[in-house]
């Protein structure tokens, strides 16, 4: 036991003195975090300005700007009139999504069934926001097209009785009514759905997805993958300086040493596990609903993931092989185990892959304990799982390095 806790303090002391790397493992989870809640906090949701410079000043011009204050439309546009000048100006300074300068006669035009023409100017440093107003204009033009062509014949009698001083008699309104009416009742095929029964069905209240949330546990697994990298690799420092020999022949045996090895990197992963943790919680406001059981959580995993890397670096030949051996492993874990990207923004057959990957399966029980569903029969089959491959992993790293002095 003393041996054991020697060699722990040994390496605990020796880690502290590499406090740059130390201070890099730890600064994982905090930095990554701090750019999530740059990136995804705060006000997200886009919004248009279309600028209008309407010289017409016509019925016609007023229900086409009228359409970006109607629905859904209005959730996301804000118009504004202004001057062309002005608005070129504000489309330059990055103000505005877009300028719609509605020209003089524009509507007496549409009246009349003559070409008329609006310019449209769009930032281009802006693509989607600009793009929705070009196509909502298209669409109320198409649409005024389509009544121009319906309604042609009273539309016609209206145009040509513009100059008329004081109201219209009461017979040219009636005719003109009665004219709307026939031709609405001429299109009704086409312009009202055919009768239906509609039944109400309230779906069920869905969370809005919190990206951040689905994020940060990654880097927490991410941090203890990078870390246990690290750590493993100092079997070949141990034997590079000649402490490893030294070791194999104490009276506590190769087998002690390298428990105590990995004693000290599970207090090390511990701490960065329980750094990451209070930074989520209290610095980017990420609840967790068991802190306690996600602290226990991360430092089995992080010890598993060391006892697993410390077997492939004694499988190498050298140390040089050993370091491509392990990045070869750790770049595609973290890229598939849901660490780099949310396994919500992954293909489904890479899910598939990364769902099965020792990290992605661990991030996935730590999900559960971050979100309240911590599913106790599979945490205590991994337990077990981890006790296992501690005991069967200490012995094979124990049994390959003493064939290095044999």
């Amino acid at each position: 036991m003393r041996f054991l806790l020697a060699t722990a303090r040994k390496d605990l002391l020796r880690l502290r003195s590499d406090w740059p790397a130390l201070l890099l493992w730890i600064g994982i989870p905090l930095l990554v975090g701090g750019l999530l809640v740059l990136v995804f906090g705060g006000d997200s949701n886009p919004r248009a300005r279309l600028l209008v410079d309407d010289r017409d000043s016509s019925l016609a011009g007023r229900l086409l700007t009228g359409g970006f204050s109607q629905g859904p439309l209005a959730e996301i546009v804000d118009v504004e009139g202004v001057a062309t000048d002005e608005g070129l100006r504000r489309i330059e300074d990055g103000d505005a999504s877009a300028l719609l300068v509605i020209p003089e006669g524009f509507g007496a035009a549409l009246l009349d069934g003559r070409p008329a023409s609006l310019e449209l100017v769009k930032n281009p440093a802006q693509t989607i926001l600009p793009a929705i107003l070009e196509a909502t204009l298209d669409i109320e033009l198409e649409a005024a097209e389509v009544l121009r062509r319906l309604f042609d014949e009273p539309i016609a009698r209206i145009a040509a009785d513009e100059d008329r001083e004081g109201f219209p008699p009461d017979s040219l309104v009636a005719s003109v009514a009665a004219e709307f009416n026939r031709a609405g009742e001429g299109a009704r095929g086409w312009l009202l759905p055919p009768a239906i029964e509609l039944a109400t069905v309230e779906p069920p209240a869905e969370q809005a997805f919190d990206f951040g949330r689905a994020f940060f546990p990654g880097m927490l697994i991410l941090a203890l993958l990078f870390m246990a990298t690290g750590l493993s690799a100092d079997v070949w420092s141990e034997r590079r300086l000649g402490t490893l020999e030294r070791a194999i022949v104490t009276p506590g045996g190769v087998g002690t040493f390298v428990a105590g090895k990995w004693l000290a990197g599970a207090a090390a992963l511990a701490l960065v596990a329980a750094i990451g943790l209070v930074a989520g919680r209290w610095a980017f406001g990420i609840e967790i609903a068991n802190p306690a059981l996600a602290f226990v959580w991360l430092a089995l995993v992080g010890v598993a993931l060391l006892a697993a890397f410390t077997l492939v670096q004694v499988l190498a030949k050298s140390e040089r092989a050993a370091s491509v051996l392990v990045n070869a492993v750790t770049l595609p874990l973290a890229m598939l185990g849901g660490s780099f990207f949310p396994f919500e923004a992954m293909p489904s057959w890479m899910v598939a892959l990364g769902k099965a990957t020792p990290n992605g399966w661990a991030l996935l029980r730590l999900r559960a304990i971050v979100d309240g569903d911590p599913e106790p029969r599979l945490l205590a089959v991994s337990a077990i799982g981890v006790i296992a491959l501690l005991v069967g992993g200490g012995w094979l790293v124990t049994r390959r390095i003493r064939s290095w002095t044999s």
